[in-house]
């Protein structure tokens, strides 16, 4: 006559796999933004960054500014929000442009998003 169920070694077996993809799930979940109010708050601020960059573009080559901070209406959204404008020479005739982003993110942590763009004094792309 044949023993129904599982052998002690077949258990062990699958609680060991079990395990292992439970810790793997665990390890992805903690990559997670904390809550939404994370996500909204980076997604505000890559809005706040396009702006200005977008802004810095329409403007031309001529008027890119020098180094510093800039306002925006939507940085009083973010808690402690700070933004500021880098404008490099990338070559003779084309302007690097670096826009960031901070405020205070969940435990206080400081978060940022940067973004960079050329600008070409003919208009074109470099």
């Amino acid at each position: 006559m044949k023993a129904r169920g599982f052998s002690l070694v077949e258990v062990t077996v699958a609680l060991g796999i079990i395990g292992v993809m439970l810790v793997a799930v665990g390890a992805l979940l903690s990559r997670l933004p904390v809550d939404s109010g994370e996500v909204r708050n980076q997604d505000l601020a890559l809005t706040i960054a396009r702006s200005e960059l977008e802004t810095l573009r329409a403007g031309g080559y001529d008027a890119l500014p020098t180094n510093g901070p800039f306002t925006h209406t939507l940085l009083p959204s973010l808690a402690g929000s700070s933004a500021s404008v880098a404008v490099a020479d990338f070559d003779a005739e084309t302007k690097q442009v670096d826009v960031s982003v901070s405020w205070q993110g969940a435990g206080s942590v400081t978060r940022s998003v940067s973004l960079t763009t050329l600008v070409a004094q003919n208009g074109g792309l470099p």
